[in-house]
């Protein structure tokens, strides 16, 4: 049953369906990922508690109410190092190095989002 379908297919459309495929590959890189960081905002009860390039490796205490977080940021990557929160998600999701990346301790009301040239925009609204 196969290859009698298979016996239709022409060269063209093997040609065709290579290209298709190129392309798709092609806009997925494209489209899903992102531009490289080039500063972490931190923030804080909702305002930003610090702006820092990730050009240089550092350690940095944030206050929150539930205690002190540290933010690590080392080799251009970022992450949340340590956290008093109960379930330690924000801990547990390691390195963010893509710009529009975003770490999020909700208890402690502690984030830090990773900044490029460019936005990133996940969806678009209107």
């Amino acid at each position: 049953m196969y290859t009698a379908a298979l016996q239709h297919i022409k060269p063209g459309d093997w040609l065709t369906l290579l290209l298709g495929s190129i392309f798709v590959v092609l806009l997925t890189f494209k489209l899903w990922s992102g531009d490289l960081a080039d500063k972490a905002i931190i923030r804080s009860g909702g305002k930003i508690f610090r702006e820092v390039p990730l050009s240089r490796d550092q350690q940095i205490e944030v206050p929150g109410p539930l205690g002190v977080s540290i933010i690590s940021i080392q080799n251009r990557k970022a992450r949340i190092a340590s956290d008093p929160s109960p379930r330690q998600y924000c801990v547990r999701q390691g390195w963010l190095q893509q710009a529009g990346e975003i770490a999020l301790c909700l208890p402690n009301q502690v984030s830090v989002e990773l900044a490029g040239s460019r936005k990133k925009y996940d969806s678009l609204n209107y």
